[in-house]
């Protein structure tokens, strides 16, 4: 045999029948136990170490006033801590309140719809829920949701700022008041704006510039937004139905689907004029 032919025997064949790989073993192997993990406990794992390894840089990619990356990263890691990936049941149960934090919120604390809002004031998305899709749900389904409002300050190099006037505005009971003037005039948002509108709306200013500047005011809207992308929100708006996510500003039968299908899972038959949306 000479050269020539050793080397085309050690050729690969051309063909599709090449050496089983570990995968094909495993399939193979059905009648062995194997642990599974589900899409969404290995998405917020996922999440979860992504987040702990750019948590150091977050620090540093925000204005002067921003928390330190150290401070960031202890951020991650109690959130990481407290999160129970195994919320979610074999039977598909999730934790309604699991998101709700201590933000503003709208309706009956114990609501059976919880539904949570991550947005940003200067999202032409985010106004366009507000301005189409808020007001008849609420109109239509008030009295079973409890509607939370938590920041996801990342469009605009004024956005956290804003976000800011709004927590500002909740210590003094006029969160709402604000969150409607700002999505209704989100060209006119700045610092300026945010003051004049606090000062239409009879607020404490010396309380309220002193809670513009504070850390602890600065640590919030950054916690509610690491928050929202550990739970999968990349963008605005996201909406989380009784933990049922939901991306973007859907159109009005979307959310209501999810409403009527959450409140017929506790029993309960929705009196409600859906003419209004």
């Amino acid at each position: 045999m000479n050269d020539d032919q050793n080397r085309d025997d050690l050729l690969l064949p051309d063909t599709d029948d090449t050496l089983p790989t570990p995968l094909d073993d495993a399939k193979n192997k059905k009648d062995e136990a194997i642990m599974t993990i589900s899409p969404s406990m290995l998405m917020y794992a996922l999440v979860a170490v992504t987040f702990l390894l750019v948590g150091v840089v977050i620090g540093t990619s925000l204005n002067q006033n921003a928390v330190s990356a150290a401070e960031v990263e202890r951020i991650v890691r109690t959130v990481l801590a407290e999160t129970d990936f195994t919320t979610a049941s074999a039977s598909g149960e999730t934790n309604r309140f699991e998101l709700v934090d201590n933000d503003p919120y709208i309706g009956d604390e114990n609501a059976p719809i919880v539904m949570v809002e991550f947005s940003d004031f200067f999202c032409p998305y985010c106004g366009r829920h507000y301005e189409q899709t808020l007001n008849p749900l609420l109109e239509n389904y008030g009295k079973y949701i409890r509607y939370v409002y938590r920041d996801m300050a990342i469009l605009s190099e004024n956005s956290v700022l804003v976000a800011q006037a709004g927590e500002c505005a909740a210590q003094q009971g006029k969160f709402w008041e604000l969150h409607n003037t700002f999505f209704s005039n989100q060209d006119l948002l700045n610092a300026d704006y945010i003051r004049q509108v606090a000062q239409e709306n009879s607020m404490d200013m010396t309380a309220f510039e002193t809670c513009l500047t504070a850390e602890a005011t600065l640590k919030e809207v950054e916690a509610d937004r690491i928050d929202g992308y550990i739970n999968g929100v990349e963008g605005t708006p996201g909406f989380f139905i009784n933990g049922n996510f939901v991306r973007g500003a859907q159109p009005y039968e979307v959310f209501e689907a999810y409403i009527v299908r959450e409140l017929e899972r506790a029993g309960i038959d929705p009196d409600v004029d859906s003419s209004a949306g």
